[in-house]
């Protein structure tokens, strides 16, 4: 009887990713109800809620921060896709290599910024609502530490073993017209 059990490394990448697209679902729906409750106080003779348009500007950078490193898992990032198609597999694995690392480095840098506004900016409270502007900070922070480890692990990945190859013609099909 074979195992078809997971690596142990490959479970936790699948929890981890199922975790930040669950947050970013969770951010897109909140972003997706306040502003339907927003434009539904325009037309309303009560007074506007203040705080819907403050958690929905900090819910759509929650969401795209918090969700950067998993396009590096699911090879959702901006690549060199015409690279892929050449015929020299190692230029192909030194240029996926090379961006990867380039990804790595940026992303070193933005966590670097982030960690510094999470240290600096406790002092400092949302317009609305009060809360402390380091909290705003904790989500875009988790998602750049996680670009930083998933591109350096894929360079890793990608150096060992070889590129990763498109696994479907992109190219759309020419349909002959039957008549």
């Amino acid at each position: 009887m074979t195992d078809t059990r997971k690596p142990l490394s490959r479970r936790v990448v699948d929890t981890l990713t199922r975790i930040e697209l669950g947050f970013a679902g969770v951010m897109l729906l909140v972003i997706l109800v306040l502003v339907f409750t927003q434009a539904a106080q325009r037309y309303t003779p009560f007074e506007g809620i203040a705080w819907t348009g403050e958690i929905s500007r900090f819910g759509l950078a929650w969401m795209t921060f918090s969700v950067a490193g998993v396009l590096i898992t699911l090879r959702g990032h901006i690549a060199l896709e015409v690279v892929d198609t050449l015929p020299a597999p190692r230029l192909i694995r030194t240029v996926q290599v090379l961006s990867l690392l380039i990804v790595a480095v940026i992303a070193i840098g933005l966590t670097m910024e982030a960690w510094g506004l999470v240290q600096t900016q406790g002092a400092l409270r949302s317009p609305v609502l009060g809360m402390s502007m380091a909290l705003v900070y904790l989500p875009v922070l988790s998602g750049m530490v996680s670009t930083v480890i998933r591109s350096l692990v894929a360079a890793w990945m990608i150096a060992k073993h070889g590129p990763i190859m498109p696994t479907v013609d992109q190219t759309p099909a020419i349909v002959k017209d039957p008549s």
